[in-house]
């Protein structure tokens, strides 16, 4: 994304393809008009991302339900928050029942769901290891601040964002006791609540994003941390 410069609303997206058109097959004068027009728009936006409209939803198309459990993959016995998102995102997104057994997470659909299914699993799974992992080497990061951050990837890729007034998941640290305070070095170190962050990062996941550029979203967040 060019320096400060914010993505394009859908108002500024169709001027933006209106003048492009126009600077390409317009007659007489209107490509010279619709060209310094471009000019001016391009630098008021950044239009080098893609139309969200134009990305494919990981869930896009039509999903069928079968009476047979087929494999659609795997998980190790420390990933049961990963497993449960994919498991979660399939059944809210596909309608199509699933169930664990012996670590494998099976779907009750037909072959050719399933094979359309395997890839999305993939990807989810790949994506929120890569984006957990590159998270936990925040310094000032807890065990608390994990739970949380996955929460915030699994509700913005399924777009479950909490509603405006409503309170986010308490992070460590946040809640009042009677205990003892505790130094300030064991307050949570990242400035931004680690829910919000995550909201952002799983939206992206749900329409392809390069994992490259999520991760880069994700590591930026470090910069930002108190000191």
């Amino acid at each position: 994304m060019k320096a400060n410069l914010p993505p394009p609303n859908s108002k500024a997206r169709a001027l933006f393809l209106k003048l492009r058109a126009l600077a390409e097959r317009g007659i007489d004068g209107e490509k010279i008009t619709a060209r310094k027009k471009l000019v001016r728009l391009e630098a008021q936006f950044d239009f080098t991302e893609p139309d969200p409209a134009e990305i494919p939803d990981l869930f896009h198309g039509s999903f069928k339900r079968a009476s047979k459990a087929r494999f659609v993959c795997s998980f190790a016995s420390n990933e049961i928050d990963i497993a449960n998102a994919v498991k979660w995102a399939i059944e809210s997104a596909t309608k199509i029942p699933c169930v664990y057994r012996d670590g494998d997470l099976l779907a009750e659909a037909t072959l050719g769901t399933v094979n359309r299914l395997k890839p999305v699993a993939d990807y989810i799974a790949h994506s929120f290891r890569a984006l957990i992992e590159t998270f936990g080497t925040i310094e000032g990061v807890s065990g608390a601040d994990h739970r949380v951050f996955v929460m915030g990837l699994y509700d913005g890729m399924m777009k479950e964002m909490r509603s405006v007034g409503q309170a986010l998941p308490s992070r460590p640290g946040s809640q009042k006791t009677r205990k003892k305070r505790k130094p300030a070095a064991t307050a949570p170190a990242v400035h931004v609540h680690p829910y919000t962050v995550a909201l952002s990062l799983g939206g992206k996941i749900r329409f392809s994003a390069p994992l490259e550029e999520i991760t880069a979203e994700l590591a930026a967040v470090s910069l930002k941390r108190l000191t």
